[in-house]
């Protein structure tokens, strides 16, 4: 599993330093308010994303092992392609609809036009990436995912000094990286002609289609409550203010997204492995050293994050933006931490179990008291009400779904190791308390440096993970090797 995640570092660390020079350039070439209309614009394109095409990816993941393992993968990519296909031209029905519906603002009506095919694209490449993945094609899945976000930054800063700093300029170059990186695997997209396919099996679409659709609601819910207060804040208290608060959002959402999916990238996958060759029992316990492995990862980063954030916004955003990055940075941190929890490790057990639908239970009522305070909140507090409100509806998210999941997929959690995850963390959030530097490039690599350190020793010395003993087993391992090449002949 670590060697399968480490295999994965490339994917996960290149687009979280694309997505931070984003930030660095984007707050500097464009207005508050420039950067609210692209930030309103790329919000509903999530919603859409996630609640229209993020069941299928997942479906495809939790089926690949045993189509592979009865020899029908083309069948499976041909009935997976048709249905994306067919969702394709709904959503593009329903964006159409939606433009026409609605009396648009002129500043907002090119970045949408532009959005619909991103939307697509974006999507079609999500489910190529699905397929690399879950037939462990470690390389390929790297490469695009690293080109996907060397394009959409590099051919967005090429749109902004073409066509002047325009939100629609960075939705330009975002729909371009995603046509381009949806290319690159043809072959996928032609699976429905593909000759080694047979027809396609009713039962099997049906299957598919059985357990993809629940998702969508469930995705539906979860994109609405973690995009809706950005739509009241941009609504209710300006562009301006939505630009500073989707800043500070994607200088925390990006990079443990990121960080966090290069975990699940590895580990949802193996886990369905287990459950499909080894049985329900290895399965759970094999999720529980997924999820120690996720919060051996996530805790520090999103501690740093909270700790280092009058750093990060000295450096990293444009001086217009500083003083509310700064302050909403802290509380942005422990809730991308909770939803970070819930999506990668709460929710694979309602995966697992085969009844995702369950999800809306805990998803749904948080959602709706969500927007309920957010009405209430952000007229009177602005972007800090609707951060503080965000903050305490996701960790509801996380009680109500551990409660829920563990009745369905009893998911081990091994307490002992929890404990020390939460243990290694005190010495680094004593010494950032404590030691502070200067608020400039230097402070924060230093800053980093030093939280990085004091958190490594810290789980070295708890053995976090079974970090200590898995170094142990491996110097073991080479040493024998090392021994046998010595005593073989010829050697």
């Amino acid at each position: 599993m670590y060697r399968q995640i480490l295999g994965y570092v490339p994917s996960n660390v290149v687009p979280a330093v694309v997505s931070i020079l984003m930030v660095y350039a984007y707050t500097r070439l464009l207005s508050p308010a420039a950067f609210g209309v692209y930030s309103y614009v790329f919000a509903t394109v999530l919603v859409l994303q996630t609640s229209l095409f993020h069941a299928l990816p997942i479906a495809v993941m939790r089926f690949y092992p045993g189509a592979a393992r009865a020899a029908r993968k083309d069948r499976l990519l041909k009935e997976a392609y048709l249905l994306f296909y067919g969702m394709a031209g709904a959503a593009t029905l329903i964006c159409a609809g939606g433009m026409l519906a609605v009396d648009m603002p002129q500043a907002y009506r090119l970045a949408a036009l532009l959005a619909v095919p991103m939307l697509l694209f974006r999507s079609l490449v999500q489910l190529n990436q699905a397929i690399n993945r879950s037939a462990d094609k470690m390389q390929r899945f790297n490469a695009i995912e690293c080109a996907h976000a060397v394009l959409g930054f590099g051919l967005g800063l090429v749109a902004l000094y073409s066509l002047g700093p325009s939100a629609e300029a960075i939705v330009l170059g975002l729909l371009l990286a995603a046509v381009l990186c949806s290319l690159a695997d043809v072959r996928l997209l032609l699976a429905p002609l593909a000759r080694t396919a047979k027809g396609v099996d009713k039962a099997e679409l049906v299957r598919l289609l059985a357990y993809a659709w629940p998702m969508v609601a469930v995705a539906a819910t979860t994109a609405i409550l973690q995009t809706s207060d950005r739509f009241m804040i941009g609504s209710m208290a300006g562009a301006e203010a939505l630009g500073i608060f989707a800043v500070a959002y994607s200088l925390v959402e990006r990079p443990t997204s990121l960080i966090c999916g290069s975990i699940t990238t590895t580990t949802f996958p193996l886990v369905v492995k287990v459950l499909e060759h080894q049985g329900k029992e290895a399965a759970r316990l094999q999720a529980g050293r997924n999820g120690i492995a996720l919060l051996a990862v996530s805790l520090p980063a999103c501690a740093g994050l909270a700790l280092t954030a009058d750093y990060i916004a000295a450096t990293l955003v444009g001086p217009a933006f500083r003083p509310g990055v700064a302050a909403l940075l802290p509380i942005m941190a422990y809730t991308a931490l909770a939803r970070s929890l819930r999506a990668h490790f709460v929710d694979h057990a309602f995966h697992l179990s085969g009844r995702p639908l369950r999800m809306l239970w805990t998803y749904l009522p948080v959602t709706v008291l969500n927007i309920a305070l957010n009405l209430f909140v952000v007229p009177r507090y602005g972007m800090f009400g609707a951060a503080w409100t965000a903050l305490g509806c996701q960790w509801l998210t996380v009680i109500s779904g551990c409660l829920i999941g563990t009745s369905l997929f009893p998911v081990w959690v091994p307490l002992g190791q929890t404990i020390r995850c939460i243990l290694a963390v005190v010495p680094m959030i004593a010494g950032l308390t404590l030691i502070r530097f200067p608020l400039n490039w230097h402070g924060l690599f230093g800053a980093m440096m030093f939280g990085t350190i004091l958190y490594g020793v810290s789980a070295f010395a708890l053995n976090v993970g079974e970090v200590r003993s898995l170094a142990r087993d491996s110097l073991r391992r080479r040493m024998r090797q090392e021994v046998a090449e010595l005593t073989w002949p010829g050697g």
